[in-house]
Order: structure tokens, then sequence, then C-alpha cells
């Protein structure tokens, strides 16, 4: 069982609170040191998903590989990750495939009343409190926005070994779940699914924030220098702050775009990028949005271009 798709109520209210606007681009510019550095452009094991998302990467940092199954890459980051005081590249190929279940399961956060079998959280098997753990200890519940009926739903994948010890899947032996206190509702459903197994491997890529740091700058690091007014105006708005673009005819910005892209990028895609900048004296690690100011064309058949920025209400 791995990678879990969290999808409810919350999403709902983001949609909500962002529909209606958007901006034509963004730029933000944070102010760092070489330490500083090395933590923008490097993954933190405690955003990856508890279970087997992190799992797998400590695995493949302790050992120098590791094997998933699931039915797409759990981890797949192109930054490297921080463990320990190190950083690694961790990298999957495909090495086979074997039959699984995919398994979505619902749950009813504020019931008024709990029908059929109950099981207490910490008599489950390991494989169903895993599925369980990120539903049930989530700290951002807005009870108001809590309706009859199941709130969360996610989505998650089982191995057959997996399923031998379930008791939610392939067959589901409960109906509700109690954690603290609480008792929880839950609807299970599962078919059978060809999942895939994932090979990891890691690579040390420095022994300290400071030398990979240092790397960065040697590798990408550019100067902004002999700016227009327009453009100045445009990058002293990002310091510290995301500068949203309102409109799609800002000459600075549009300039910037430019500049910015014939720089090659610490990550990103044809509509996006992270970079190592220098500005009036000081390091920056500058995340640009080219939202509507970069042509279609040039990235027509290699990339779906991501929704337009939301600035801030």
């Amino acid at each position: 069982m791995d990678r879990h798709t969290v999808l409810g109520f919350a999403l709902v209210a983001l949609l909500a609170v962002t529909a209606g606007c958007s901006a034509e681009g963004s730029l933000r510019m944070e102010p760092v040191d070489d330490e500083g550095l090395a933590d923008e452009a490097s993954n933190d094991l405690a955003d990856q998903r508890p279970g087997r998302d992190s799992d797998v990467v400590i695995r493949s940092i302790q050992n120098g590989s590791a094997t998933a199954v699931d039915d797409r890459p759990p981890v797949d980051e192109e930054l490297p990750f921080r463990y320990q005081g190190r950083f690694y590249d961790v990298s999957y190929t495909e090495a086979g495939t074997e039959p699984g279940y995919g398994t979505g399961i619902e749950m009813d956060y504020n019931a008024s009343s709990v029908e059929g079998e109950v099981v207490d959280y910490e008599e489950l098997p390991a494989v169903d409190r895993e599925a369980l753990e990120y539903m049930l200890t989530r700290t951002d519940m807005d009870e108001d926005l809590l309706e009859p009926g199941y709130d969360f739903g996610t989505g998650t994948t089982y191995t057959g070994a997996d399923a031998e010890s379930s008791v939610l899947v392939s067959t589901q032996e409960y109906d509700a779940v109690r954690y603290e206190g609480e008792t929880y509702p839950i609807r299970v459903e599962s078919e059978s699914e060809t999942l895939t197994v994932y090979r990891y491997e890691s690579t040390l890529v420095a022994e300290s924030a400071g030398e990979y740091g240092q790397q960065l700058r040697e590798d990408y690091e550019f100067e902004l220098s002999d700016l227009s007014d327009a453009e100045r105006e445009v990058v002293d708005g990002a310091l510290n702050d995301t500068n949203y673009i309102e409109d799609s005819d800002n000459e600075g910005f549009a300039s910037l775009v430019e500049r910015f892209r014939a720089r090659d990028p610490v990550e990103g895609t044809d509509y996006r990028g992270s970079y190592v900048v220098r500005y009036d004296g000081q390091l920056y690690w500058a995340e640009m949005d080219y939202g509507s100011y970069v042509d279609e064309d040039e990235s027509e058949g290699r990339e779906t271009p991501p929704e337009e920025t939301p600035p801030p209400e």
C-alpha cells in the first residue's frame, strides 16, 4: 500500500476561495545564504505522506536501493532529499508488475449514529492502520464545513500480500473505526489491479547544506543587472513576497521572463522555474511562474499548461 490521494471538502473550500481570481504570471524572490539555498532546493522527508512514501526514501538512502509497489511512483521528486544533514538524489526505474488492488476509502467525521461492526484503530492490521492514519490524524479539519455523509475519501493501493492481512480489502469486515474515543463510519471499495514494481536508488549529492548550496551557486547562479525601470519595479515588488502580475502586457515582467528562461533553472517546466539569482549584491532563491507570457507554440505537445496563478484575496 502506497501513495494516498486525499480528496474532500477542503478541496471544495480551496476552489471556492480561489474561484474567479487569477494572475497572468508571478515572481517571488527569497533572500538566502548557502544553507538557505540548500533548504529551498531540496525536499524534506516530513513533507512526504506517512508510510511508504517516506519509507521508500529512507530505505533507499540507508541501503542504497529499495522497492515499492503501486499504480504510480510513490515518490517522484526532481530535487534531492535532506536526510541527517546530507543530501541525496532518489530516482527510480520500473522493475516489473504484480497483482494487487486499487482501493477507495471514505470516512464520515460527524455521524450522528453508527451502525454495523466497529473496530478499534489499534486492533487493525498494520496495512489498514497505514491506510487510515492520515485521515484520522488530520489537524486542519474545519467542522463548520462538515456535512451529513462521508466527508473525505482516500485512494490507495494494496499488494496481494497486503490484502491477505487486511480486514478492509478485498472484503470489508468492519463498518466503522474507533479512534481516540470517537467512532467514524468508513466505506471501502476495491477492485483488482495490476501494480508496478518500482526500484529506487539513492546517490549522495552533498555532505552538508553548505556544500550543496555552494554547488548550486556554481552551477546555476546568475546576476540580475542593468535592469530597466519596468524590470526593477517587478523585481523590487517580488522581494520577500510574491509579486502577482495582473495584466498580460507588463513589459517589465515580459522582459524578465526572457532573461530567466535564457538561464538554467534548478528545477522547472515549460511554464515555471526556480532559479538562483544575485540582485544588488544579495543572493536569492527565485520562483517564476511565466503564466500567459510563455508562447504556447513553444511548448505544444510537451506539457499541459497549469492553471493560472491565483493571487491572494
